[in-house]
């Protein structure tokens, strides 16, 4: 671990010398290089268990966002969380289960709450890096379990399907989740499961503070199918 942490000192080192050539970048590229560089770190850490996805991951999941922002394009920079498609959501059916919106017949997702939070993780135990929102915001931590039904090991892969997850706040905005590079992120989670065990998942939002939160549900759709979860 000492030595990693020694070459990790040294790449940041080498960075801010003038000696090499300046590239710079975006505030969400930022994050991935420090996230995938804390994931190298965590690597020979036996104790700690948030893991983060690998660099091949990293980039394609960076491609897709960069792909979904020119598909989106937002004018207020400050609230590139927020998509406004209430249209498309009223069309949608919501008679499924969530797990037949998912559509692997090997596991079975439940709902089982959520949070407001300032930071994730909040245990600070073992914690190497964290996400935080910025300033004015909070985080919305939506809570799931996702249960492998057979009696030996599966591997779930959503990370190549087309499943929306929408937040809708009392009827006005609708937001989307972060692109967080978590391994249990409910998005892009691809593991292996052991056989007729449960796992918790994660899919994380950002509000401004002062959001009324009187009334909140989440639309998760599949092509055709769609489920809408009312929160308490």
């Amino acid at each position: 671990m000492r030595r990693l942490l020694v070459i990790f000192i040294s790449v940041l080192a080498l960075l801010f010398t003038g000696c090499m050539k300046e590239y710079p970048l975006t505030e969400e590229e930022t994050d991935i290089v420090a996230e995938y560089m804390a994931g190298l770190l965590l690597a020979k850490d036996k104790n700690y268990s948030l893991s983060l996805l690998s660099y091949d991951e990293v980039k394609e999941l960076s491609n897709q966002a960069t792909t979904n922002t020119k598909e989106e394009p937002i004018e207020e920079t400050d609230k590139d969380n927020v998509i406004d498609n209430e249209s498309e959501i009223n069309s949608l059916d919501k008679t499924n289960s969530l797990s037949e919106v998912i559509g692997n017949k090997n596991f079975e997702i439940q709902f089982t709450g959520y949070k407001l939070a300032d930071t994730y993780p909040e245990d600070e135990t073992n914690r190497v890096f964290s996400i935080d929102p910025r300033k004015g915001n909070q985080l919305l931590i939506v809570n799931f379990t996702l249960e492998n039904l057979n009696n030996k090991d599966m591997t779930i892969d959503l990370s190549k399907e087309k499943i929306q997850y929408q937040l809708k706040i009392n009827g006005e905005n609708i937001y989307k989740p972060l692109l967080v590079l978590l391994e249990n992120n409910l998005q892009y989670i691809n593991m292996k499961i052991a056989a007729n065990s449960k796992i918790p998942t994660v899919l994380i939002f950002e509000l401004e503070k002062d959001t009324d939160l009187s009334k909140i549900s989440l639309l998760v759709s599949n092509n055709s199918k769609s489920k809408e979860i009312e929160f308490k």
